[in-house]
């Protein structure tokens, strides 16, 4: 949900660098996290492609998750550093704030920057943006807001420097000895990104205001801020409405099963007793029914109060009409009712990571029984009451919660307590060494340590056995690898995990660009805005295992599929499927689109269907000009999309060697 649009776009479009801003580094805190899912948000925050980032070694973004995942390989994403925790026992039972911060500088480097803030219910998955009905909140900050002070910029302020502090907390805890790897005891350009970072986050934090929208629970529970929060923004009167919905409630095997589940009583207690709700309100919980817990057992109860239970709308006017999602997001809706009167009278939602239980809501983060847990308690000057879809009114609340009112789940209805959330894997813990550099020598090379270790560790070669070793310095056999094995001995366990090489470029896990042929291209292409499953550079034989590996679309080559293999044929073929793929884009993946289609084409350069189009004197581009083979906010460069896609097409033209040969229709006559 996003507070400044009536249609959000989807968790990943969060990601997109801004026009005339390119990435700086950001840093995302989650319980899960997939290689997909990554692709995609770093390929739309650096606007590079995975090749390209893998070409060009370089850290754009620190990933810390639940110590209970499994390492992401250096290679599997290509610019991301996923942090092991490193220091000490975890304050916390799980992390499960799901917080990403994100800096930006002006392409102008002028010194502009900007900051933002991503809040979300769901995790960093494909899941979350196919299957799972989650929801997000967004702020940002620009360098030039801050010659002029108001009360909007202070709140913003005041939430950037409370997430921050977030992150600066969980930095005590997780290793990130990696973004400091550098030749030389050079300051590494991550360092210099991070610390960029760090700076315009001070700058902000000197605007703070004293009320703060964002909130974690390190200190106080959920339940225990809540009422206080809402205080805080002087929102004291009552209200006659409140709706719950999460997408994991108290445990189906609880010991008051039966009863209303504890945390969902609490919170309309707590409410209550603050004057901040009335005695008798109107109360709809909203449930995913093939999965919630305790609900399923205490339904009686909860019937008996005179709530409702519901099932949480599939909300098309985001997801689609034919969505079939399930309830993921965990938020809290309340607001004054005033006869038929359409408007929400001095609403309030909260929406974060924190499930409608004890270790996610009630309670604050301990190791024993509590997450960290990240939320927004919010308050939205115009919505009106659900509407029956579909609904034009884009003030209507099912446009940004799941929330519907003309849909009960009765005593007839089944509801189902679901599967119980399944064991955590073991603990990814720092390794030894964060990173080597590579050293060549005659035959093969040489791994150096960055530093000496007391810690015993063994560097593994592709066929799994250890590789030769002097004090800091490994024997390597082959050229300079992107990634190798470590495996030291943690307590009575063995681990393993995979730690990037530095090359004499000062690169990390970084590999050669190739270039492309037709079909790679389409494949590159067809798939958009999913990452592209882009190819293995061949330097770790493991690294092709089933289980470590991402899984991506299958494409079939296009120039087998009946068409026939000369240059004039392939070449329009390509453009004709190009046509059709962006026609179809939204406004929102259009800048996402136009670095891909630029980065994809220009690796073409060398092919001999392009060499064919030289001999012709022919522009095999001048087709994806013409507006019928532009979206419809792209047909000319009237619009700020126009601009920037003939901006794009005149960069692969020079790269091309093509803008000064003939119009395809032209020399076709």
């Amino acid at each position: 949900m996003s507070e400044h649009k009536p249609n959000p776009p989807s968790l990943v479009q969060c990601f997109d660098a801004p026009n005339d801003y390119r990435s700086t580094f950001g840093w995302i805190c989650g319980f899960s996290a997939e290689p997909d899912f990554l692709n995609e948000a770093l390929e739309r925050f650096t606007r590079d492609t995975k090749d390209i980032r893998a070409e060009r070694g370089y850290l754009s973004i620190a990933l810390m998750l639940d110590p209970g995942n499994r390492s992401i390989k250096p290679t599997e994403v290509p610019g991301l550093a996923h942090l092991p925790f490193g220091k000490g026992v975890p304050p916390f039972r799980l992390l499960h704030a799901k917080v990403a911060l994100l800096g930006f500088n002006h392409i102008a480097s002028d010194g502009r920057w900007l900051l933002r803030l991503i809040v979300s219910t769901g995790n960093w998955t494909r899941q979350t943006l196919e299957e799972s009905l989650d929801l997000a909140w967004s702020i940002e900050i620009r360098s030039e807001e801050l010659q002029c002070t108001s009360d909007d910029l202070a709140l913003r302020c005041a939430d950037m420097r409370a997430a921050w502090s977030t992150f600066t907390y969980l930095q005590k805890y997780y290793d990130t000895q990696v973004l400091d790897a550098s030749r030389d005891n050079h300051l590494s350009e991550t360092r210099v990104s991070w610390n960029a970072l760090a700076e315009w986050l001070s700058e902000c934090s000197r605007h703070a205001g004293p009320m703060v929208r964002y909130r974690d629970n390190q200190s106080t529970s959920f339940l225990d801020q809540l009422c206080g929060a809402i205080e805080m923004h002087g929102a004291t009167t009552k209200r006659s409405y409140i709706a719950m919905g999460s997408g994991f409630f108290e445990s189906a095997v609880a010991p008051d099963v039966g009863n209303v589940p504890t945390v969902l009583e609490g919170i309309v207690a707590r409410l209550t007793a603050y004057g901040l709700l009335a005695k008798k309100p109107t109360v709809d919980l909203y449930i995913n029914p093939a999965a919630c817990q305790a609900v399923a057992g205490s339904a009686s109860a909860i019937r008996s109060k005179g709530w409702k239970i519901r099932p949480a709308s599939m909300m098309p006017s985001v997801f689609g009409q034919n969505s079939q999602r399930a309830l993921h997001a965990k938020f809290l809706f309340s607001a004054q009712q005033l006869g038929d009167d359409l408007k929400c009278h001095r609403p309030w939602i909260y929406l974060g990571s924190g499930n409608l239980t004890g270790p996610g809501f009630a309670n604050k983060m301990s190791r024993q029984g509590g997450n960290l847990e990240a939320g927004v308690i919010f308050f939205p000057e115009e919505l009106e009451w659900p509407q029956e879809e579909p609904t034009r009114s884009p003030l209507a609340l099912n446009h940004f919660l799941p929330i519907q009112r003309h849909r009960e789940i009765g005593e007839a209805n089944t509801l189902y307590a679901g599967v119980p959330m399944p064991e955590r894997g073991a603990p990814f813990l720092a390794p030894p060494l964060a990173w080597l550099a590579w050293q060549p020598i005659a035959a093969g090379g040489k791994l150096i340590a960055p530093c000496e270790t007391s810690s015993p560790y063994e560097i593994l070669d592709p066929d799994g056995r250890p590789c030769e070793r002097s004090g800091a310095t490994i024997v390597w056999f082959g050229s300079c690898p992107r990634q190798v094995r470590i495996r030291w001995q943690s307590g009575a366990q063995s681990s393993q995990c995979w730690i990037p090489i530095m090359d004499e470029l000062g690169r990390l896990a970084s590999a050669a660009l190739s270039a492309l042929c037709f079909d790679e291209a389409w494949s590159a292409l067809e798939n958009f805005p999913a990452a592209v499953n882009e190819q293995n550079y061949g330097d770790d034989e493991e690294e092709n295992e089933d289980d470590d590996m991402p899984l991506g679309p299958s494409t079939k080559p296009f120039a087998t599929r009946g068409v026939a293999a000369y240059p004039v044929r392939q070449m329009m073929e390509l453009v004709e499927r190009i046509a059709a793929r962006q026609t179809a884009l939204s406004a929102a993946d259009w800048t996402a689109w136009c670095a891909r289609l630029e980065q994809t084409l220009s690796r073409l350069g060398e092919s001999t269907v392009l060499a064919y189009f030289h001999t012709l004197g022919l522009n095999p581009l001048d087709p994806l000009r013409v507006p019928a083979f532009r979206p419809d906010f792209a047909e000319s460069g009237k619009t700020p999309e126009g601009r920037l896609y003939e901006a794009v097409l005149a960069r692969i033209d020079t790269q091309w060697q093509t803008a000064n040969l003939l119009p395809m229709e032209g020399g076709l006559q």
